[in-house]
């Protein structure tokens, strides 16, 4: 007897080790609980999470190009005009006493617009590392993103016509099983079932046990006119694409059997989503850029009036200098 339950012990130990390694957080109500709201809630916040990342990593692409853009616009045309004037001052230099205090004064406009030309390079040179940064991963890190938020919003809105139906819809026979839209789920969601409310990082992630979640509705309150046509419907779209992360147990009519890789999701997009700089940041950048632009104009305009004194001109011209 003794030998017997030894036995019996051992067994039940193998087993928990084996079934511990793929324990995920788990949405089941196989004490007797109906979690299939729950189960939306669960799926609603990954839905959720990865829709707002795609919007604000989409914003960041967007603001990158266009600070990008015209901080190169107004760098091209800081160095074109800083170039010009240098030009000039080689001419003039040439003609004109060193000891000319208007000569010293366009030297000394000439190097201020050299310097700022410097700074402006300097931070157009960040905008340029950021944008590089930002191209190289963010277009295929947006695509992957959508992929899932995808499949995983066509199961939530799909679940949630179970949990949405007419309580004696079953006893009746099923009818047009296409699904309709049903809106966004009514059920008040509590924190634990969305560790992501607050963001997306690792340590958020750290909340669903070996990083992913399982669901396991199995008593009832899974429609069968629902699931017949959702097997069809993952199988074609979102278990198809994407089978890396969601497992569905198909065949059963009345169970809803759900696994979801949330690590696998999140985890690779979330050093790509922050590639570059900040939107903040940009702003910051283009507008210290618009400053110093702004105070090179009134330079260059500073020295496009001296250059045109009459004095300066006349000596030019009795030189033949074409500038």
């Amino acid at each position: 007897m003794k030998v017997a339950v030894f036995q019996w012990l051992i067994w039940a130990f193998l087993m928990a080790c084996a079934c511990g390694k793929d324990d995920y957080t788990l949405v089941t109500d196989h004490e007797g609980d109906a979690p299939l709201n729950e189960s939306v809630c669960y799926l609603s916040c990954l839905s959720d999470a990865l829709n707002n990342l795609y919007s604000d990593s989409e914003k960041r692409l967007f603001v990158n190009e266009e600070v990008y853009a015209n901080a190169s616009r107004i760098l091209d045309d800081m160095e074109g005009k800083s170039g010009e004037s240098t030009k000039y001052l080689s001419v003039i230099s040439s003609v004109i006493s060193k000891q000319n205090d208007k000569l010293e004064k366009l030297i000394s406009y000439g190097n201020e617009m050299g310097d700022l030309v410097a700074n402006v390079g300097g931070l157009f040179s960040e905008v340029n590392e950021s944008v590089r940064a930002v191209r190289e991963v963010l277009p295929s890190a947006l695509i992957r993103a959508n992929k899932y938020y995808t499949a995983i919003a066509e199961i939530v809105r799909t679940v949630w016509d179970d949990v949405n139906r007419p309580l004696k819809q079953d006893e009746a026979k099923c009818g047009n099983q296409n699904f309709g839209s049903v809106g966004e789920p009514k059920n008040e969601c509590v924190y634990r079932t969305c560790p992501l409310g607050d963001g997306v990082s690792e340590d958020t992630l750290q909340h669903y046990k070996k990083g992913g979640i399982e669901i396991n509705v199995q008593t009832g309150s899974v429609s069968e006119c629902f699931n017949r046509p959702r097997d069809n419907l993952y199988r074609n779209g979102a278990e198809k694409h994407s089978s890396d992360v969601l497992k569905w147990l198909e065949g059963e009519t009345t169970r809803l059997q759900l696994t979801v890789e949330v690590q696998k999701i999140f985890g690779p997009l979330i050093v790509p989503f922050a590639a570059g700089q900040s939107p903040s940041a940009l702003r910051a950048m283009m507008s210290n850029i618009t400053f110093l632009y702004s105070h090179f104009k009134e330079v260059h305009s500073n020295f496009t009036l001296m250059l045109h004194d009459t004095n300066i001109t006349d000596n030019l011209n009795s030189t033949h200098s074409t500038i």
